[in-house]
């Protein structure tokens, strides 16, 4: 009988706690929940999305006519900036982007070198192209008309775009919103003469944006991601950045992405940054990378 004590002591012990439940059941008694403290409260949402741009899904692209003939594409790879969206608010809509002159690609590298040189963007003295809203306007349903500052080759000129909200979901690392803006420019305007009689004087601009209002979900392996700025390297590739300037340079790799360097180096600059080693995670080199 002994073997089957310990049997009996639990089956007495479980009887104890229904018979416990029923009794509170039956006189209609419930435990009383802890009082909700004040972290409880929901907090009322904020109405404005604060978007960083994701340069993996933006770019910036330009058109000119060749010759009086074809139209001439290239577009620059690297966008970065903030567009904070508010319909409830005045402004609507401020955009704050830029354009890295160095990321120009014609899918020509000889053309590539000559629009960075001095006859064109000189991009050695003037590495970025900027814009700036300074007011904006919903002139209808997802549309908005916004007046603000364009900067190339360190001209600024004040210019008025239509920009249009393409939508937002949520996404692992934020909700996301995309906007898009196409305008013309003159490009004597901004000192770009180069070529008269082979270029034309208009270069039309489409600049497509994609960014993220950062939020604290995390997924696995992610570790920072969500909050870390765009361009910045991972975590763990920071750790081999034993110059601490936010890029890597080929002696800093492990050997098997030595070998990969100048596939992987796709602004042509002699290091990588954060950017091109998601593109590489996402299966090749930044324009590969996208979607």
């Amino acid at each position: 009988m002994t073997g089957h004590r310990p049997t009996t002591v639990v089956s007495i012990l479980m009887s104890l706690a229904l018979l416990g439940v029923l009794s509170d059941r039956s006189s209609g008694q419930v435990a009383p929940s802890p009082p909700a403290g004040p972290s409880a409260a929901t907090p009322a949402p904020e109405t404005a999305d604060t978007f960083t741009i994701d340069p993996i899904h933006s770019m910036a692209l330009f058109r000119i006519q060749h010759f009086g003939a074809g139209a001439f594409w290239g577009r620059f790879n690297k966008v970065t900036g903030t567009i904070v969206h508010d319909d409830d608010n005045d402004p609507p809509l401020t955009l704050d982007v830029t354009m890295d002159v160095n990321s120009v690609d014609v899918g020509n590298e000889r053309l590539d070198g000559h629009l960075k040189s001095e006859d064109f963007f000189y991009a050695t003295e003037y590495p970025e192209a900027t814009f700036k809203s300074t007011s904006a306007k919903k002139v209808r349903d997802r549309v908005y008309e916004v007046s603000g500052d364009l900067t190339i080759r360190g001209v600024t000129r004040p210019i008025t775009v239509n920009v249009e909200w393409m939508g937002t979901a949520e996404s692992r690392n934020g909700r996301r919103g995309g906007f898009e803006a196409v305008f013309t420019v003159n490009r004597h305007d901004f000192g770009v003469s180069y070529g008269r009689g082979v270029l034309g004087d208009q270069v039309r601009i489409t600049m497509a944006m994609e960014g993220v209002v950062r939020s604290g979900r995390q997924g696995r392996g992610d570790g920072d991601r969500a909050n870390r700025e765009p361009g910045a390297l991972p975590p763990r590739m920071a750790r081999m950045d034993a110059n601490g300037d936010g890029k890597l340079q080929k002696d800093e790799l492990p050997e098997r992405m030595q070998q990969m360097f100048d596939q992987l180096d796709t602004n042509g600059d002699g290091a990588l940054d954060g950017e091109e080693i998601q593109a590489m995670r996402r299966g090749g080199g930044r324009g590969q990378g996208r979607p």
